[in-house]
C-alpha cells in the first residue's frame, strides 16, 4: 500500500469513485486488495473501475440497456492432452448462469463439451455476454519444451499476441503438435485469433480462466494480451484474472456478479459488489481478488 497507493491517495481529497487506466506493475496488481496498516482492503473505500485509455471516462457514467439480450457461454472442453488438466467445474459454472441468464430473459446459447470448440467461439457475433470458462495462459518463455500453443515458438516469439490465449477442444502441448498458425480448429484461441472475433454490440466478455489478464508490458501502452484483444474487437468491457484461481470461489464470484447484474446494477457496480460479498466467505485476497474488469 505505501509503495503503489499512498502517493496517490493523497491527491484524491476524499473522492471515492476513481479512474484508472493502468500502465506497468498497475497492470499486474488489483487495487482493491491493498490494504493500509490497520486497516482493510481498498475495496471497502473506494470504488475503482479500470480503462483503456483516459478519455474513455467521458463514456463511463452512462450504461444504457441492450436492445436485444443474447448471451453465449463457453465451458468444459475436452483437451486432446491427459498433461492439460479436465475441468468438469465449468460445467457447472456455464449450467447455473444459463439458468440464472435466461430467468433474467436472455437467450442463451451454450457450447460444452466437444462443442466448446475454436470454430464455434469464432462464429460467435452479435451477443450481448460472452462467457469463457477455461485454461487462459500467458507464457513469456517461448523456448519452453511444453509450450501449450498451436503456433511456432519462432512466430511466438516476435509476437505477443501469439504468446496470450484461452484453450478448447481439441487443444494440446505443442511437443504433441506440429500444428503452424492458420491452423483450423486446433483448440487453441490466441489473442491474434480473438481480435478478428465480430464484438461489436457486446457488452461484457467474461473470460473465467486463469491468467487472462496478464500479457506483456510495455512502458505507456498497457497490456497486451487477451483483454487488449478482447476490447479491440468490439467489447465494451471484459473481466480477466491476474493470477491462478480457485475453482469454487471463481465459480461463486460469476453466480454472485449476474445476480447483482441481472437486477438492473451497473456491471461494474454489480463486480465490486459480488467480491465483496465473496470476502464474506474467503478473506484472503487470493480467492476474491484474482478477477479485474477493463472497460473499454
Amino acid at each position: 500500500w505505501l509503495r503503489y497507493w499512498a502517493p496517490v491517495e493523497a491527491a484524491l481529497a476524499g473522492r471515492k469513485k476513481v479512474y484508472v487506466s493502468p500502465d506497468g506493475v498497475y497492470s499486474q496488481i488489483n487495487l482493491n486488495t491493498l490494504k493500509k496498516p490497520g486497516g482493510g482492503p481498498l475495496i471497502d473505500q473506494y470504488e475503482f473501475r479500470l480503462i483503456g485509455n483516459p478519455r474513455d471516462v467521458l463514456h463511463q457514467e452512462a450504461e444504457t440497456a441492450a436492445d436485444t439480450r443474447k448471451a453465449t457461454l463457453v465451458g468444459a472442453p475436452v483437451f486432446s492432452s491427459d498433461k492439460i488438466p479436465a475441468l468438469p467445474a465449468t460445467k457447472t459454472e456455464v449450467d447455473d448462469i444459463s439458468g440464472q441468464l435466461q430467468r433474467a430473459g436472455y437467450a442463451v446459447t451454450t457450447f460444452t463439451g466437444k462443442d466448446a470448440n475454436e470454430n464455434n467461439l469464432l462464429a460467435s457475433s452479435h451477443t450481448t455476454i460472452l462467457h469463457i470458462a477455461t485454461h487462459g495462459y500467458f507464457l513469456k518463455d517461448v523456448d519452453h519444451p511444453n509450450f501449450p500453443l498451436g503456433v511456432s515458438a519462432d512466430h511466438a516469439r516476435d509476437n505477443v499476441l501469439l504468446r496470450s490465449g484461452i484453450l478448447l477442444t481439441g487443444a494440446r502441448e505443442s511437443s504433441e503438435n506440429n500444428a503452424e498458425l492458420g491452423n483450423d480448429n486446433n483448440g487453441v484461441v490466441t489473442s491474434f485469433e480473438a481480435m478478428n472475433l465480430d464484438l461489436q454490440g457486446t457488452s461484457l466478455v467474461v473470460l473465467s480462466a486463469c491468467e487472462t489478464g496478464l500479457g506483456e508490458i510495455r512502458a505507456g501502452e498497457g497490456v497486451y494480451g487477451l483483454q487488449r484483444a478482447f476490447l479491440a474487437a468490439g467489447a465494451d468491457a471484459v473481466i480477466m484474472s491476474l493470477w491462478k484461481v480457485d475453482d469454487a470461489a471463481t465459480q461463486q464470484l460469476m453466480m454472485n456478479f449476474y445476480t447483482n447484474w441481472t437486477k438492473g446494477t451497473d456491471k461494474q457496480k454489480a463486480f465490486r459488489l459480488a467480491q465483496q460479498q465473496l470476502m464474506t466467505k474467503y478473506k484472503d485476497p487470493y480467492f476474491w481478488g484474482a478477477f479485474v474488469m477493463m472497460q473499454d
